[in-house]
């Protein structure tokens, strides 16, 4: 569970500790720390999501949880944050359901998250295959494996044969998940 994609100008005088109640578990109630800034972007990057990113150039940001009811034969998520309008949004989305070949980033991020692919290494392979579809938004929908493996097709050129191996173990995970459950 971490934040993830915090820009390099967020300040630590930007994160704020807001002290809300995230689930009573009996005689507990957790503090949740949550990002308000990055750039000049109101955003909300919440400590308690499995995952959280943000854009310094849109201003999205987004929280990936599971819902209360999720299991391995349901695996629904909810994404909750701050689109580039500036509007909080919540959506629930299906991870059994995805479709990497023609999904959103959000919906990619998710896959991560369901097939444990949570490392800063396996985010960074989402990223790489982001920045070559050349998304305007987080909900764009893309076919972000042909993207992933031309970023493979770049690591193989320069030899980053660690990066190449990494990747492509990723793209089979990924894969074999959304078609396994499709």
């Amino acid at each position: 569970m971490g934040i993830a994609g915090i820009a390099s100008n967020t300040t630590a005088a930007e994160t704020v500790n807001h002290a809300k109640n995230r689930r009573t578990n009996g005689d507990f109630n957790k503090t949740v720390m949550e990002c308000v800034s990055a750039g000049n972007h109101k955003v909300s990057l919440r400590q308690d999501a499995l995952m959280s990113y943000a854009s310094p150039q849109t201003g999205e940001s987004v929280n990936i949880y599971r819902t209360d009811d999720y299991s391995e034969n349901n695996p629904i998520y909810i994404i909750k944050g701050i689109d580039a309008d500036g509007n909080e949004f919540e959506k629930e989305i299906d991870a059994s359901k995805i479709n990497p070949n023609n999904c959103s980033y959000n919906e990619l991020m998710v896959l991560n998250v369901e097939t444990g692919h949570t490392s800063p290494k396996d985010v960074i392979h989402a990223v790489a295959a982001r920045d070559k579809a050349n998304i305007k938004s987080y909900f764009d929908k893309k076919d972000y494996i042909s993207y992933a493996n031309e970023v493979m097709k770049d690591y193989k050129t320069l030899g980053n044969w660690g990066s190449y191996l990494s990747i492509n173990n990723w793209i089979k995970s990924i894969m074999s998940y959304a078609f396994k459950m499709n």
